[in-house]
C-alpha cells in the first residue's frame, strides 16, 4: 500500500508509540508542512524527526537539535564524544552540524514511495533511536540546566 503523507506520518506516530517501551510511550508530535514529523519529550527544539526527501527518495530519521547556537554546539560535543557507544547501537548513525546552526544525529532509509515497507523500516529505526538516544538526551539536559 502506498500512502499520502498525512496518512504515513499518522501510521508511523501510531505505530512507534505501540513499538516504544511503555516509559517512553509519552512523547508529544508536531506535524510539519508535508512530509515530516518530530516527536519530543520536553524540550521541542531537541527532537525525533522523520523527514521525507523526495528528491533524493530517502526517509530520514535522527535526533534534531534546533534550538540556540550554544545550545547546539553543546549537543554537538555531548555527542561527539559518545559517538563509540551511539555507533554501537545505531551503527549507521551520523554527527554533524546542519542548516542554520542546527545539529543532526540521524541516518536515513530508502523511501522512493512512502509504503508499507519504508513505514516498517520508520517504525524501527526511530525506535531505536529513541532507545538508544533518549537516556543520552536527558543526560545532556540534565547537565545542561545545572550548568546555567
Amino acid at each position: 500500500m502506498v500512502f499520502a503523507p498525512a496518512d504515513f506520518f499518522t501510521e508511523l506516530r501510531k505505530r512507534l508509540k505501540q513499538r516504544l517501551p511503555s516509559e517512553l510511550r509519552g512523547f508529544r508530535t508536531t506535524r510539519g508542512r508535508g512530509r515530516l514529523m518530530k516527536v519530543y519529550f520536553g524540550e521541542p527544539a531537541f527532537h525525533y524527526e522523520a523527514w521525507h526527501h523526495t528528491g533524493a527518495g530517502r526517509l530520514e530519521v535522527g535526533l534534531h537539535f534546533e534550538s540556540s547556537a550554544a545550545d547546539n554546539q553543546a549537543a554537538f560535543d555531548f555527542f561527539r564524544a559518545r559517538m563509540v557507544e551511539v555507533k554501537s547501537l545505531l551503527a549507521r548513525a551520523e554527527l554533524e552540524p546542519w542548516d542554520r546552526g542546527w545539529t543532526r544525529l540521524y541516518e536515513t532509509v530508502p523511501a522512493a514511495r512512502l509504503d508499507d515497507v519504508v513505514l516498517d523500516d520508520a517504525v524501527e529505526c526511530m525506535a531505536a533511536y529513541v532507545v538508544a538516544l533518549q537516556p543520552l538526551l536527558d543526560e545532556f539536559m540534565r547537565r545542561r540546566d545545572e550548568d546555567s
